[in-house]
């Protein structure tokens, strides 16, 4: 741990304010609230560091802080130590007795950022040490935007700061009558670790089907934490403007390929594979379709290597594409 000045603690990049403030300044003097050395613990690593009202100190989330907290009075027989506004995960113990000496540890895991005050207060004297924890969080994210090419969603955002940032994780949703259904994952792209410069990041998630769709990022860092940050707006896809079907890829492919086509109406809708001499070797598709995007897989693996043709075929469209089988 490097120590940049008397009060000044600096574990990482998170902060810690400490503030002490008097209540009652008539026993200043006589009335103490002090700390033990406190540790930082998260995973296999351990700090140890010097802690006192009026301390700065820095910290990582995801660990947990532990110290000894002591009231001291030289002038009253019986103490007592409690605290104000416990935080969610910390645990401390109130306690009481005679003697100028009463003691509790405070342990702290935090699950997730946090920002407020910790106050412990000292009585009879009513002396009170107010700390107040910052957490601000590893991303700061400055924009989260989407365009569309065809069925095609472009998500671009943009980072302010990244502290320990691992990956962000791609995460797609259908909204069904108003509904969000079950969220899976698109895709995901690497973080930039720590940096205080703007990063850009962009995503494309290709070969969607007309609806209606919600779009999140999942940050996650390296000590596993996360959190979430939603696309302010649906996403509509809208149906085709004409029918087409697409060259297959990969191509030459071994032994699977993806061939697309989009259908401006519903129709019955054909897509066979036939071999070099006219030969129908797979029907892919025979059904009824309504008007939208779609993606078959082919696959060769019963197929020797050699040319074919598919053809996509309705009412009042036809089209041929060559591929290559190559084993």
């Amino acid at each position: 741990m490097k120590h940049y000045s008397k009060n000044i603690i600096s574990i990482f990049s998170f902060s810690l304010f400490i503030s002490l403030y008097i209540v009652s300044p008539h026993y200043a003097s006589a009335y103490y609230i002090h700390f033990s050395d406190a540790t930082y613990t998260n995973g296999s690593h351990t700090e140890t560091f010097p802690l006192h009202c009026g301390d700065i100190v820095q910290l990582p989330p995801g660990g947990t802080i532990t110290f000894l907290v002591s009231a001291t009075s030289d002038i009253m027989n019986y103490n007592e130590l409690c605290i104000q506004s416990l935080p969610e995960g910390a645990a401390f113990q109130c306690v009481s007795g005679p003697g100028p000496t009463v003691s509790s540890v405070f342990t702290w895991t935090p699950s997730g950022p946090f920002s407020g005050s910790v106050v412990f207060v000292a009585t009879p004297e009513f002396q009170d040490c107010s700390l107040y924890f910052d957490w601000p969080l590893p991303v700061e994210l400055s924009s989260f935007t989407y365009s569309i090419n065809g069925n095609d969603v472009i998500l671009n955002w943009q980072t302010s700061s990244e502290i320990n940032n691992s990956v962000f994780v791609i995460e797609r949703a259908d909204i069904v009558s108003g509904n969000i259904q079950n969220w899976i994952q698109a895709g995901s792209v690497r973080g930039n670790g720590t940096v205080s410069t703007l990063s850009y990041y962009a995503f494309t998630d290709k070969g969607l089907k007309s609806g209606l769709y919600q779009f999140r990022l999942k940050q996650i860092d390296y000590n596993g934490n996360f959190e979430y940050y939603y696309l302010n707006n649906n996403v509509q896809i809208g149906e085709p403007v004409r029918f087409e079907v697409s060259q297959n890829y990969p191509n030459p492919f071994n032994p699977t390929t993806i061939i697309n086509y989009n259908l401006t109406n519903a129709d019955h809708v054909s897509l066979k594979v036939y071999n070099s001499s006219g030969t129908e070797v797979k029907t892919i598709v025979d059904e009824f379709k309504n008007a939208g995007y779609y993606s078959v897989i082919f696959d060769g693996k019963n197929l020797a290597s050699g040319i074919y043709y598919y053809k996509l075929l309705s009412k009042n469209f036809i089209s041929v594409k060559k591929m290559i089988l190559l084993k």
